[in-house]
């Protein structure tokens, strides 16, 4: 097994340091840190951002050709971690090997205790992708505009603990507005600026879907729906964003779904409060806004990208979505209204 040790000083050493450790340099643009793994050790590449209010966004998206593990110590942080398995295996474990084994679906919440090791292994010849947020709890809580103290005991357990005297080891599902909120970040084709500020609202947006599943105990509940619709949901909302030009009908989705028509809207105004037709226009317009400011299409190409038939009926959903036309995003105006 090839395991590399990051004794990482501050949060943004880890990219740096990975690289550095895998032999290849790394690419820096506005905070955002990306490496690519050397192909005589695998494909892929490890992407992270950390933000002034401690929340750092990591995305693993990779394959080693051998067993690796990456043993991660922070000598002077003591951060907590949400992390989502979004496809692969994750073996992840703490230095004493109190660990867990995460599959799609499954999150995991870990925090050693201080000068404690967390350890991430990967699978010889499997495909992994996660995603986690990585807290600075002293920062996050100078962050904040009230005193940590306030807040429900359950969540001071999580961000109060600044000193690591708790270790933290709670294990999961995760639901499918966290998994839509995840891809969003992954098709995220934005640059520059509007990125950074896209993905530093996409990260809290995931932490916000944590903490509404938190429940007194503390454990993370599963929806209500039973576990073969909300499969069936998966599909179905696996579909409509692998084709987004042509979705097909409700019934169409329902039959790939391998659930009734009524049981699939049922489904999606529990999990997304919504209808389904609803869904995939939400899902057009945030496809729309991130293919305009990437600046690299057009109107027209938009709409038939998107599967649209009528460029006008495009520009008034947009407009009322974000309270501006297509037209001007494209031009760089209103770009402040156009990001709310």
């Amino acid at each position: 097994m090839n395991t590399y040790h990051l004794r990482l000083n501050d949060v943004e050493d880890f990219v740096p340091q990975l690289a550095e450790k895998l032999g290849i340099g790394f690419k820096s643009n506005l905070g955002e840190f990306t490496v690519n793994i050397p192909l005589d050790l695998g494909s892929g590449k490890v992407s992270c951002i950390n933000f002034p209010n401690g929340i750092g966004l990591y995305g693993f998206n990779l394959k080693f050709d051998e067993d690796t593990c990456l043993r991660i110590y922070h000598p002077s942080v003591n951060p907590i971690r949400f992390i989502y398995c979004v496809e692969g295996t994750l073996n992840a474990y703490f230095k004493d090997e109190k660990g867990c084994e995460l599959k799609n679906h499954q999150h995991l919440i870990a925090a050693t205790l201080a000068n404690g090791t967390q350890c991430f292994q990967f699978n010889a010849g499997e495909r992994v992708k996660i995603c986690y947020l990585e807290i600075d709890r002293k920062k996050f809580q100078n962050y904040l505009s009230f005193d940590l103290n306030e807040i429900e005991e359950n969540y001071f357990r999580l961000f109060g603990d600044i000193n690591a005297e708790n270790e933290i080891f709670q294990t999961g599902s995760y639901g499918l507005r966290t998994m839509d909120t995840i891809r969003e970040i992954e098709d995220c084709g934005v640059e520059g600026f509007p990125r950074i500020n896209y993905l530093g609202g996409k990260a809290l947006e995931v932490l916000s879907h944590m903490l509404l599943q938190f429940r007194e105990g503390p454990e993370m509940h599963e929806p209500r729906l039973k576990k073969r619709d909300l499969r069936a949901i998966e599909r179905a909302v696996t579909h409509i964003n692998e084709n987004i030009s042509n979705t097909g009908t409700v019934q169409q989705l329902a039959k790939i779904g391998g659930i009734n028509v009524n049981k699939l809207q049922d489904g999606f105004q529990e999990v997304y409060g919504k209808t389904v037709n609803n869904y995939i226009r939400d899902v057009r317009l945030t496809r729309a806004m991130n293919m305009l400011l990437s600046g690299e299409k057009g109107v027209g190409e938009v709409v038939y990208e998107l599967g649209l038939s009528s460029r006008s009926y495009f520009s008034k959903i947009f407009k009322r979505r974000y309270g501006v036309l297509p037209k001007d995003v494209l031009n760089n105006k209103n770009l402040t209204e156009a990001s709310e």
